[in-house]
C-alpha cells in the first residue's frame, strides 16, 4: 500500500464511515436512543480554559520519568493545550441540552457492569505491585464502549472497542484523585494492541483536521499520521466484533509497576475466558453489541484474565506506541480473572450511572503511573473535558458501585 493508497483510502474511510469518523463534524440532534435532543442551552456554557493552557497547565503537566525511558517531546505540552481547547470547542458546540454531553471519545457505552478482580494466589515478586498482590480482590465497574466520536454509529460498522475497568476499595495517594471516590483504580484499554500516533503535534493537527469535518483538512491526515501510522488507523477502525465480552483488549501504551529503585515497564491486557461463539446477526439492530452483552449476562457470569506483559531488558519503547509489542520478545503473563457478575445492566439508572462516571488512566496509585506521551496527555485532555461534561450536564460524579448490581428481570 503506497501513501496515494492510504490518503484516498483513510479520507475516503472517515467520508463514509469506515473508520469511525463520521459526522464528527456535525451537530448532535439525537440520543442514543434516537430521541431528539432539547434547543441548545449548553453550546453557551463558560468554560476556564485558563487551567489548561500556560504556566497552570505545565504546572499540571506529568513529568517524564527518566529513568523507564520516557522523555518530553518539543512542544507537547503546549499541543495538549491546543488538543483541550480544539475538544472543549467540539464538545461544546456538539452536545447541547441538560444531560447531554458526552464524552468526546468512545461516547457510546454498551453498558457498566459489576464485577470481581480477583488476582491470584502466589503470584511472583516479579508480577506484583500496587493493587496487583496475590490473593487481592476487589469489586469493580467495567464499562464497554465504541470508539467512534458519533454515539449514534451503529455497531456494526468498522470501529474500535473500549474497555474501562474501575476498582473500588484501592486505598492510598493517587496521581489524580477520582471525583466522587478517591479510592479506585482506573485501566483504559482498547481492542488493538497498537495506536496509530506518537507525536503530540500530530495527535492535536490530526483532532483539528477532524473536527474541522471538511475534507480538504481531512485529506492532509495521513501526512499527519505517516505510511505506519495511518495504516495502523484503517487497520484499528475496521475492527467489527460480535460481543464485547468475547472480545480482547490491550492497554496499548505502557505504564509503570511498583516503586521505586525496583519499578518496571509493562503493559496489560484482558482476554476472554467464556465461551465465543457469538455471531454477528444477518440484519444487525444498532445497537446489537448492548443485546449480545445483556443476553450473555442473562444466563450467568462471564471471565476474563487479566495479564500484564513485561517489558525486562528489551529495547522495546516506552514513547512509540504505534508498534505492538510482540509477544515473542515480551510474553504476557497472567496475574488475575476478572468476573463479570450475572446481572441485569441495560437500565435507565443504570445508564445515567454509567453517563456520570468518569475513567481516567492517572486515577492510580503512583505504582500504576500511566508512561508516554499518550498517557500523559490523556492525563490533563481526560480530566478537562470530564469536567466540561459534567458542568454542562449539572452532573455530579457516582459514589461506589451502583444499586441493584445483579437485579434481574
Amino acid at each position: 500500500m503506497n501513501l496515494k493508497q492510504i490518503l484516498f483510502g483513510f479520507v475516503g474511510a472517515a467520508v463514509i464511515g469506515g473508520v469511525g469518523f463520521q459526522l464528527y463534524g456535525q451537530y448532535v440532534t439525537t440520543d442514543h436512543t434516537g430521541v431528539p435532543l432539547p434547543a441548545d442551552s449548553a453550546r453557551q456554557i463558560a468554560f476556564d480554559l485558563s487551567r489548561y493552557s500556560g504556566a497552570r497547565l505545565k504546572a499540571a503537566y506529568p513529568d517524564a520519568d527518566a529513568f523507564l525511558g520516557e522523555s518530553l517531546q518539543p512542544g507537547e505540552v503546549d499541543a495538549s493545550a491546543a488538543l483541550i481547547a480544539t475538544l472543549v470547542e467540539k464538545t461544546r458546540a456538539d452536545y447541547y441540552g441538560p444531560g447531554k454531553a458526552r464524552r468526546d471519545a468512545h461516547p457510546k457505552s454498551h453498558g457498566c457492569v459489576t464485577a470481581t478482580m480477583q488476582f491470584d494466589a502466589d503470584l511472583p515478586a516479579q508480577l506484583t505491585g500496587g493493587v496487583i498482590q496475590s490473593g487481592a480482590s476487589y469489586e469493580a465497574l467495567v464499562r464497554f464502549s465504541n470508539g467512534s466520536p458519533n454515539p449514534m454509529t451503529p455497531d456494526v460498522n468498522g470501529d474500535t472497542r473500549g474497555m474501562a475497568i474501575k476498582l473500588f476499595g484501592a486505598p492510598g495517594e493517587k496521581l489524580f484523585s477520582a471525583p466522587g471516590d478517591e479510592n479506585v483504580q482506573d485501566f483504559i484499554m482498547i481492542s488493538s494492541p497498537f495506536f496509530f500516533i506518537n507525536s503530540a503535534k500530530s495527535y492535536t493537527k490530526f483532532f483539528e483536521a477532524i473536527n474541522s469535518g471538511k475534507i480538504w483538512k481531512m485529506a492532509a491526515i495521513p501526512f499527519y499520521l505517516g505510511v505506519k501510522g495511518s495504516t495502523q488507523a484503517v487497520r484499528m477502525m475496521r475492527q467489527k466484533i460480535a460481543n464485547p465480552l468475547e472480545t480482547r483488549y490491550w492497554s496499548v501504551v505502557p505504564s509503570q509497576l511498583g516503586t521505586g529503585d525496583a519499578r518496571q515497564v509493562i503493559k496489560f491486557s484482558a482476554r476472554p475466558l467464556g465461551p465465543r461463539n457469538s455471531q454477528i446477526p444477518a440484519n444487525p439492530a444498532p445497537n446489537f453489541l448492548r443485546q449480545a452483552m445483556a443476553t450473555t449476562l442473562s444466563r450467568g457470569p462471564y471471565q476474563m484474565e487479566f495479564m500484564i506483559q513485561r517489558r525486562g531488558n528489551t529495547e522495546l519503547s516506552v514513547e512509540d506506541s504505534i508498534p505492538e509489542w510482540p509477544e515473542t520478545k515480551a510474553a504476557f503473563q497472567r496475574v488475575g480473572v476478572l468476573t463479570i457478575h450475572q446481572q441485569n445492566f441495560s437500565t435507565p439508572e443504570r445508564d445515567m450511572y454509567c453517563e456520570n462516571q468518569s475513567f481516567n488512566p492517572w486515577h492510580s496509585l503512583p505504582a500504576h503511573r500511566p508512561l508516554g506521551m499518550i498517557s500523559r496527555t490523556r492525563r490533563v485532555v481526560y480530566q478537562a473535558i470530564a469536567e466540561l461534561r459534567h458542568q454542562m450536564n449539572s452532573a455530579s460524579y457516582p459514589t461506589g458501585l451502583p444499586a441493584n448490581e445483579n437485579a434481574l428481570p
